[in-house]
């Protein structure tokens, strides 16, 4: 075994990322296991971010290995390709470009500064956003895919470097489909897929996942894989969460609690369908407004807390509103984008 050291300020993230205990983890004998017995003993307040770094270690070696979607010969052609457009480009726009630049002098060293300038900006922030009752899929740069909500964006850097962990901001509401980028045996932060919302951190490998942040409030749900949730600062916390399990964080209270939809519940709007199971008329009044750009007077407020359950289509607003009227009897005037709602 190598010298023991200082572990008192080891954190997860540490521990994942620490060669010997990887080693330890995944072909421990009975002198490495005695070693981590005593590092434990030793530090009994690390013991809870020991066991979960060797939960996410085990995971990765579990999980295959990534290939690209496309084969070699696929790839190749593809490279081609990509080699006739350029030699294509350069004979139809940039040569032609310099030779006028010869003639036009300033004018064409302008038109020139203006073309670099556009394709630097490119290589910084990228964002796509959706407008009210709209849905957008989008393909990550790792192949990883994100469908949004409407009225929802996300936002990250154009070139993801391979030494450092992927990272998405979201606003608003998206389902995640992570791809596993890590090497059987081979472990390193930068494999972590990294998705910042409100003021949380929600650290995924290989995964599915619903995220909704709206009014204050973000729903998580976990469909498949492992997924952990971190907090710093003013009430600072760390959740993993598990396949299965839904919670709800209040920005407002910094509070995380169970929420009741279970996530299958929470991705079905993906399938344009309303899942409607654990949903009050008050929110599902809410999604009309957040997701669909309406704004909704309910004259009739002991109305709010009424449930409905099974599922109903969710292609456009009035899909859901055709329902609430007829389950609910209710009676909808509408000017513009304002519903007002009343009991007939």
């Amino acid at each position: 075994m190598e010298q023991q050291q200082d572990y008192s300020q080891y954190t997860t993230t540490t521990f994942f990322s620490d060669e010997q205990f990887i080693r330890h983890v995944l072909n421990g004998d009975e002198t490495t296991a005695a070693y981590w017995d005593l590092i434990a003993k030793q530090y009994p307040e690390k013991m809870a971010v020991m066991e979960e770094a060797r939960v996410w270690i085990l995971m990765i070696n579990k999980q295959p290995a990534y290939q690209p979607a496309a084969d070699r010969s696929a790839l190749w052609s593809k490279i081609n390709s990509e080699i006739s457009a350029y030699e294509y480009n350069q004979q139809r726009y940039y040569r032609p470009l310099k030779i006028a630049a010869k003639w036009a002098g300033s004018i064409a060293a302008t038109l020139l500064l203006f073309i670099i300038i556009r394709e630097w900006a490119a290589q910084g922030e990228r964002s796509y956003s959706t407008d009210f009752g709209k849905h957008e899929q989008i393909v990550l740069p790792d192949e990883s895919v994100i469908t949004l909500n409407g009225n929802s964006g996300i936002s990250y850097s154009r070139t993801w470097r391979s030494d450092k962990p992927r990272e998405i901001w979201l606003q608003g509401e998206a389902f995640f489909e992570v791809k596993h980028v890590a090497i059987r045996n081979r472990l390193q932060q930068s494999d972590s897929f990294h998705v910042h919302v409100s003021d949380l951190e929600l650290t995924v490998l290989g995964t599915r996942f619903n995220v909704k942040n709206r009014r204050n409030m973000t729903e998580i749900s976990l469909l498949e894989g492992r997924l952990r949730i971190e907090k710093t600062g003013k009430g600072a916390f760390v959740k993993t969460l598990k396949p299965g399990d839904a919670f709800i964080y209040d920005s407002t209270k910094q509070q995380l609690k169970d929420l009741e939809r279970k996530p299958q519940v929470n991705k079905a709007w993906t399938n344009n369908e309303m899942d409607l199971d654990g949903y009050t008329l008050q929110e599902i009044l809410n999604v009309l407004e957040d997701t669909y750009g309406y704004e909704i007077t309910l004259k009739t407020p002991q109305l709010a807390q009424r449930r409905l359950t099974g599922t109903i289509p969710a292609t456009n607003a009035e899909d859901i509103l055709f329902v609430l009227k007829k389950v609910f009897n209710l009676k909808i005037d509408q000017k513009g984008n304002h519903l007002i709602i009343s009991q007939n």
